[in-house]
């Protein structure tokens, strides 16, 4: 099989919008989840429930907002940026292989998919992270890891387990008390001490997504400095042997 070839591409733009989008998926985050945290915690949560086969699924009562039934505007940004983020890591790796491939573990490819691999996705893409932000140097010579992508790291990973520690620790025991008192004769169900055990955490999870997204922002930064520079110095002509330096 042959080793495909790759060339050098800056980050330019793509690293621009990709920076640009993390500050605004932080950002928008961290007013939604507290927003939306503040008025969980302020309403009422009530499901009725049918009292004949041929009657309507159980609905809640109450009506949300208008703001609410527009959080999937967000979930679009987010998943823009995700994709973005994909084909800036690739981009990034290329340039790795297309300066100097030796000594590297991680190709693009593999950059790209060890997210999407269960259990593997919780660790190796921190690996290619690491080798990517060691690599990128103009001489090829690897350099320290920056402390920036560990921290980047724990906070992403911090906001992915979260939601589970939340419903084992907080939300399930009221989840468990609701669901002890309903019965055959039951016809409403009140979900108000559940809510309001999850919604302060939901504001902590929008001040976490913010504080994973300014990491990522720093990260990016960084590399694609420290890349724009790998590539002006590849790109650079040699110097005229018949030139003495002064």
């Amino acid at each position: 099989m042959s080793t495909p070839t790759y060339r050098l591409q800056p980050p330019g733009a793509l690293g621009r919008w990709l920076r640009n989008l993390l500050l605004c998926v932080g950002g928008w985050s961290l007013v939604v989840d507290i927003v939306l945290s503040v008025w969980l915690a302020a309403h009422p949560f009530v499901m009725d429930l049918p009292t004949r086969g041929n009657e309507p699924p159980p609905i809640f009562v109450g009506e949300f907002p208008v703001w609410v039934r527009l959080l999937w505007l967000p979930s679009l940004v987010s998943q823009a940026t995700i994709v973005l983020w994909l084909v800036w890591q690739h981009r990034m790796t290329a340039n790795l292989w297309a300066r100097d491939p030796n000594g590297l573990r991680i190709t693009p490819g593999w950059a790209v998919g060890w997210w999407f691999i269960p259990f593997a996705s919780l660790g190796m893409p921190l690996v290619a992270m690491l080798e990517l932000d060691r690599r990128s140097t103009p001489t090829g010579a690897p350099r320290r890891a920056s402390p920036l992508v560990g921290w980047w790291w724990a906070a992403w990973v911090a906001q992915q387990v979260l939601p589970f520690i939340v419903i084992v620790t907080v939300a399930w025991g009221p989840f468990s008390r609701v669901m002890q008192e309903v019965d055959q004769y039951t016809r409403r169900i009140d979900f108000t001490p559940v809510v309001h055990a999850f919604a302060p955490w939901l504001a902590v999870a929008g001040i976490g997504n913010a504080v994973a997204a300014v990491l990522a922002y720093l990260v990016v930064r960084r590399i694609d400095q420290a890349q724009a520079e790998m590539i002006g110095a590849a790109l650079a002509p040699p110097p005229r042997p018949d030139v003495v330096p002064t």
